[in-house]
């Protein structure tokens, strides 16, 4: 919901709440993981509730758009179902798992009658996430050795971060005639820190985007768009530390289409 005011109803609060929905499996495979190598664990799907909020200003006659949003953490109540080979132990165990909250900003002008700038800025406080999951915690727990014990007396995550995420991207789209636009972007990722975690041995990435779109009529559009993402190099640990991999020259690809239909 929102609501605008000001002399030309050019700023705009609003807010409301925010549903997520979270489910999880992983599997540990190969000696790099000592003594939590053959663990299982799957995660139940579970809703969690927040909520998120804003302030937006427009400007209609120069496509001018700004708004800054802040969405709140979640917490997901949900049940591991876990399997510790080492130990030979195994069950189902309640686990809560908090999301992070984020800061986006959006920024939209136009530059010409058929150009318009855009530009998007997020944060996510990753270096305030982890997953523990109780069975894989607890067998962490024993592990033999004094200094073990003392740099993890509460044992391990299965997953954290050690840095805070951002991520940035600018982009152009220009429209060639009633019938045609185009745009491009050109967008960077920060990363959550390096060493990485095996399960996501990226550090950022740098990307690349090129689209269109096609008004069948004045009510159809057709849009379509690719994404080229440029992983920056990773070395990936276990939780304990080690270093157990290299991961270099990555990337990846996005693709998408969308019919739109609205009523002139």
């Amino acid at each position: 919901m929102g609501v605008k005011f000001g002399e030309k109803n050019n700023w705009q609060v609003y807010g409301g709440p925010v549903l997520q929905k979270l489910e999880g499996e992983v599997h540990l495979r190969g000696t790099a993981y000592n003594s939590t190598q053959g663990y299982d664990g799957i995660f139940a799907q579970s809703n969690g509730y927040g909520w998120m909020a804003g302030l937006a200003y427009s400007k209609p006659e120069i496509a001018l758009k700004a708004a800054l949003t802040y969405r709140s953490e979640i917490d997901h109540d949900t049940v591991a179902y876990e399997s510790m080979p080492a130990t030979g132990e195994s069950g189902s165990y309640d686990m809560t798992i908090t999301t992070p909250k984020s800061v986006n900003v959006d920024f939209q002008t136009g530059l010409n009658p058929t150009t318009l700038l855009t530009a998007k800025l997020r944060w996510v406080p990753w270096s305030d996430f982890s997953i523990k999951p109780p069975l894989y915690n607890a067998t962490t727990k024993k592990a033999t050795g004094a200094d073990f014990k003392a740099l993890y007396p509460n044992g391990l995550n299965l997953i954290d971060y050690s840095d805070d995420g951002w991520a940035a991207e600018v982009g152009l789209g220009k429209k060639l005639s009633n019938q045609w636009a185009v745009s491009g972007s050109v967008g960077w990722d920060s990363g959550a820190g390096d060493p990485t975690t095996t399960l996501g041995p990226v550090e950022g990435h740098w990307n690349v985007g090129l689209g269109a779109k096609y008004n069948v009529t004045p009510e159809v559009a057709v849009s379509a768009g690719v994404k080229y993402l440029m992983f920056g190099d990773a070395k990936s640990k276990i939780p304990n530390g080690d270093l157990v991999g290299n991961f270099q020259n990555n990337d990846a690809w996005i693709y998408g289409m969308r019919l739109t239909y609205q009523k002139k």
